[in-house]
């Protein structure tokens, strides 16, 4: 399913992948001069969904979608983070299909507190129109512009394993469809110097519109990283486990980090 912007974000970001002191994201900023590029790819099979009244049903038709990703960050400041966010999708789900790039999504998170283990950010993104889908529960087209902002939190604890959590609450307002709120949740353990484990959650929740219910979902995923000097390959899979008017779409996550 694509919900994180909306893969995102997302928003990739979505994308509230954190991996500190190796790979930095999420509510833990860019230092000034430096970034990082993620490309990710992520097939999701649907052959059940979530109908209005959130019982699980068989679709008519089964649907396979493919999303290929890039979400890039770099560090004006230590305070304040510019990011950038695009996709292409290949859906069909024989009655809707597009095949094509999806929406770009520009914006920026300042960090304003850090204190100790723990920081908090603020993070505005404007995300352009697009031919593809902009919400997975969406036809193609739909949703001219979208803007995004969220409020990001992360605490790290220090020990012979180092974990770390982070939680995102999110307002999206859409053009031409219902606004979201979203709240996003990860966490995380470093097994050893180059391997990171992550279980991640996203819920959301679409606003009612025309007297019918929004759409609602929550996914939940797992993951593991391995790092290399200023690589990581992160490998997981993703599923939807719960929701209203969204598909429950299962699928394998694929990932190539690099920082610079």
């Amino acid at each position: 399913m694509q919900h994180r912007g909306v893969l995102g974000a997302l928003t990739l970001g979505a994308a509230a992948l954190v991996v500190p002191h190796s790979a930095v994201a999420g509510a833990w900023n860019q230092p000034k001069g430096q970034g990082q590029a993620i490309v990710k790819y992520e097939p999701v099979w649907s052959i059940h969904g979530f109908d209005e009244d959130g019982d699980r049903v068989r679709l008519h038709h089964e649907r396979l979608d493919h999303v290929a990703s890039l979400w890039a960050e770099y560090g004006v400041t230590d305070n304040l983070t510019v990011l950038l966010k695009t996709d292409w999708q290949d859906a069909d789900d024989r009655m809707r299909s597009f095949r094509g790039m999806g929406p770009t999504e520009l914006g920026g998170r300042w960090q304003f507190l850090s204190k100790g283990p723990s920081v908090a950010s603020l993070q505005a993104t404007y995300v352009t129109d697009s031919d593809g889908r902009n919400a997975a529960w969406g036809s193609p087209g739909q949703g001219a512009e979208e803007f995004d902002l969220r409020l990001l939190a992360g605490h790290t604890f220090v020990g012979s394993r180092s974990k770390f959590v982070e939680v995102q609450l999110a307002r999206r307002w859409r053009d031409e469809l219902p606004t979201e709120t979203r709240i996003e949740a990860t966490a995380g353990m470093h097994m050893a110097r180059h391997y990171t484990i992550m279980a991640q959650v996203y819920a959301g929740q679409g606003e009612a519109e025309q007297n019918e219910v929004g759409a609602r979902w929550l996914t939940a995923e797992i993951s593991s990283i391995r790092h290399w000097d200023n690589w990581s390959a992160q490998f997981g899979w993703r599923s939807t486990v719960a929701g209203r008017k969204v598909n429950a779409g299962d699928g394998p996550i694929v990932a190539l980090w690099r920082r610079f």
